[in-house]
């Protein structure tokens, strides 16, 4: 996956406020850290020790898109 895919893709969703990427980090301005990431990836992406910025953003999208599926197969079970 591109930056640009990523960029696309959260410039296409609605971002909840916070979101938990793991059990110790809370993200509490999605918006703000998603804007910092993609800037930082598309500077520096090509640097091996900023490879975490962009790892960041892949795991975050596929945080909302397992939510997204729940929330889905909770709507469908009603």
């Amino acid at each position: 996956m591109t930056i640009e895919e990523l960029e696309a893709y959260f410039e296409g969703i609605d971002l909840p406020e916070t979101v938990y990427l793991n059990k110790a980090t809370k993200i509490v301005d999605l918006k703000q850290f998603v804007r910092s990431h993609v800037i930082t990836v598309k500077a520096h992406g090509h640097i091996k020790s900023y490879s975490s910025f962009m790892e960041r953003l892949i795991q975050l999208k596929d945080i909302l898109e397992a939510e997204n599926t729940i929330q889905k197969d909770d709507q469908s079970s009603m």
